[in-house]
């Protein structure tokens, strides 16, 4: 009788199990879908069982795991985010944070091959920061201002050792920001005027060399290492008082 009981209960365990992956699953797909339809839409012109037809379930599925078109878009972006804040994570591990010009050129060089390789992102904020509403509020208090105080941080640093183009580094971020992404979003239009796919490794490595020359500035010379020794003028000889005293 035990012995039943068990296998009656582990059978259950395994299929919860089964169902919660499931579960994850139709989320995962309900979240990739509407992150595609808020790209092309916009929060106004997304419909909720567009998505629910995209991601191949019934509707009842979307509401039951995000309740509403604000509650998914909201998981949408922090999804999103938090994708985009892992990326740099991972990069900026081992870099010292004393050295605030690599640190800044890493991030600039990191999001250039994040805006290549997430090109729907760009689009879904481009959306939301056209006008005013509760959901760009949320977006930048809880998202995005972070982003741009640690930035301008480091512009900062590096202005003062001349390694970065001066002027206000909010404004320049959104300059950088928009000369590395619009050409990922125009992606048809580039490949017909240049014959070439903005998403190629040759392309992106080419837009993070021109982007970041932009921006950085190599440093001066009375800011290079000093040399370990003088050399001596030529046609100077030292003389035996000159060397004896």
């Amino acid at each position: 009788m035990a012995t039943d009981l068990t296998k009656e209960t582990l059978d259950e365990v395994v299929n919860q199990r089964r169902r919660q992956q499931r579960s994850l699953e139709t989320r995962e797909r309900i979240l990739q879908a509407a992150f595609e339809e808020f790209a092309e839409r916009g929060f106004e012109g997304a419909s909720t069982r567009t998505v629910a037809a995209k991601a191949g379930v019934q509707h009842p599925l979307v509401t039951y795991h995000f309740k509403n078109k604000e509650g998914l878009w909201r998981a949408v972006v922090s999804t999103t985010s938090f994708n985009f804040g892992q990326h740099f994570q991972d990069h900026l591990a081992g870099i010292s944070e004393k050295d605030e010009v690599a640190q800044l050129r890493l991030l600039q060089e990191q999001f250039i091959r994040f805006a290549a390789a997430n090109p729907n992102f760009h689009w879904l904020m481009s959306h939301e920061g056209k006008r005013e509403s509760d959901r760009l509020t949320w977006l930048v208090e809880e998202r995005v201002r972070t982003y741009f105080d640690v930035v301008a941080k480091l512009i900062r640093a590096a202005q003062k050792q001349g390694r970065y183009v001066e002027g206000d580094p909010y404004h320049l971020q959104y300059l950088f920001i928009g000369a590395v992404t619009r050409i990922f979003m125009l992606t048809a239009e580039v490949q017909q005027v240049t014959g070439r796919s903005p998403f190629s490794k040759k392309f992106v490595d080419e837009h993070v060399r021109a982007c970041c020359a932009l921006f950085f500035r190599e440093p001066t010379e009375s800011a290079r290492p000093a040399r370990a020794a003088t050399r001596r003028q030529p046609g100077k000889r030292l003389t035996k008082r000159s060397a004896s005293s």
